[in-house]
Formats: structure tokens, C-alpha cells, sequence
């Protein structure tokens, strides 16, 4: 994109967000992470709000302007940590595509009672689609794209769903994070909702949010290498639980067909 095309860009950004005040909004008027050109953007969008920033300062210290100051110090603080979070994740990603082990540990995410929610999605999910789940765990595990299966993707509709990702098949979606490059944490396995793209946004939305404390503990707990080996054994024998109980119901189903 050339300089004059950015700047016009960085100009209507600004604009944006020059009336916002809450965080979350402000966050909702910044360029989509996916964007090609995200990363120059949003350092010349810092630059011009500094700028901005330091223009006030020169007007001494009356409220309104001390009150516009803040203001611009808010969303300097907002676009910084935006940038910083998305080079993280772009870390993250790379990590994950250049691990030398071809196989993906499973940690599976946990509810207050102790169980596993991916567990407790299965209530939900019809016996029939057993073997649908069974595929796309298989797919995240070992990275083998078979029958109907598509390959791992970014969730980016809506910034609230940063750091999600999803591998499905057919109506099933098994939603998954990042712990490092061999390990990703699974949230949530679910049926798609048919027309109805908002309920799926929100059940996204409430999972991560239930979600992100144990996520981001676990995050911590996977850089001390006897945590990560503990970790890996809890959770191979909860995956061997969860891939019995689905196998079995898959039989059960077939049985029911009879």
C-alpha cells in the first residue's frame, strides 16, 4: 500500500476514535488484526495521537484541556497494548507452524466442578455426530486433514474472538487456543447453529471469557518443564476418556440404527 493510501487510512482511524471515550468501543474502531497493512497502520495512528497529545500539553492546565489530554493518553495506552497482543499471537502462531513435533498435546479446559467442558458439550450433540468430533480431534492432534475434515483456521469476524481457533467438520466445530507451539488448550466442541450466526458469536464469546483465567494460568504453568510433563499426562488420560466415551457412543448409535 503506498504512504499517501496509508495515511488517509491512519487519518479516518483517528477520526474514528477521536469522540470514543469506552474501551471496548474504541477497540471496535481499530483496523482488524488481519489486516495486511495492520501493523504500519497502527504505529502512524500512535504517532499522530502523540502528536495530538502533545499539542494539548502546550495549552496549559485548564479541566477541559487536561481532561482532552487524558483522553489521548487512554487511547495511546489502548492502541499500544492492541499492537502488542496481536505481535504476541502472531508469535504464538509461528511457534505452532514451525514445531518440530508433528503431534499436538490436547489440554482440555475445565469447569469450576472439575470435569472437562468439552465433556460436557457432548450432552448437546446428537451420538450420530460421535464420529465427527472423533475426526476433528484427530485433525488437531496429528495435523492429518482426512475426508470431509478442513484444516485449522483463525476465528477473525469479531475482535472479541482473537486467539480462537476452529477445525470442523460438516456441523461440528471444535474450538481450540494456543499454549505454545505443541500444545493448544480445547474450549469447546459444539454444533453449528442453523441461521442463526448470532447465538453462535455468543456462545464463542461466554466460553472464552469462562475460559481465559485457566487459559492464561496454564500459559504460565507449560514454561516450567515438570508443569508441562504433568500437564501432558493428566491430559492424555482425559483425551483416552474422551475418545472411549465417544467411541462408545458411536456404537451405541449404530446399535439404536439397528
Amino acid at each position: 500500500m503506498k504512504d499517501d493510501e496509508l495515511e488517509k487510512l491512519r487519518n479516518s482511524y483517528f477520526e474514528a476514535i477521536s469522540l470514543l471515550q469506552n474501551e471496548e468501543d474504541i477497540l471496535n474502531s481499530l483496523p482488524n488484526p488481519e489486516y495486511q497493512s495492520f501493523f504500519p497502520l497502527m504505529e502512524g495512528l500512535i504517532v499522530k495521537l502523540i502528536s495530538e497529545c502533545k499539542e494539548f500539553q502546550q495549552l496549559g492546565d485548564e479541566a477541559d484541556v487536561l481532561e482532552e489530554i487524558a483522553s489521548l493518553k487512554k487511547k495511546i495506552a489502548i492502541c499500544q497494548q492492541r499492537v502488542e497482543q496481536v505481535k504476541n499471537q502472531v508469535k504464538e502462531d509461528s511457534l505452532e507452524s514451525q514445531s518440530i513435533h508433528p503431534k499436538r498435546h490436547l489440554i482440555f479446559a475445565k469447569t469450576t466442578f472439575g470435569s472437562t467442558y468439552l465433556e460436557r458439550d457432548l450432552r448437546d450433540i446428537p451420538k450420530e455426530y460421535y464420529d465427527k468430533v472423533l475426526s476433528t480431534l484427530d485433525t488437531l492432534e496429528s495435523g492429518n486433514i482426512t475426508g470431509n475434515v478442513e484444516k485449522a483456521r483463525q476465528l477473525v469476524n469479531n475482535k472479541k474472538l482473537f486467539g480462537l481457533y476452529e477445525v470442523k467438520e460438516f456441523k461440528v466445530r471444535l474450538i481450540y487456543r494456543v499454549l505454545n507451539g505443541d500444545m493448544v488448550y480445547v474450549t469447546q466442541v459444539r454444533m453449528k447453529k442453523d441461521n442463526n450466526s448470532s447465538i453462535d458469536k455468543n456462545e464463542l464469546i461466554s466460553r472464552s471469557r469462562s475460559t481465559n483465567n485457566e487459559y492464561m494460568e496454564l500459559k504460565d504453568r507449560v514454561q516450567n518443564p515438570i508443569d508441562r510433563e504433568l500437564l501432558i499426562m493428566e491430559h492424555d488420560k482425559i483425551r483416552q476418556e474422551i475418545i472411549q466415551k465417544l467411541t462408545n457412543g458411536k456404537k451405541e448409535d449404530k446399535g439404536d440404527q439397528k
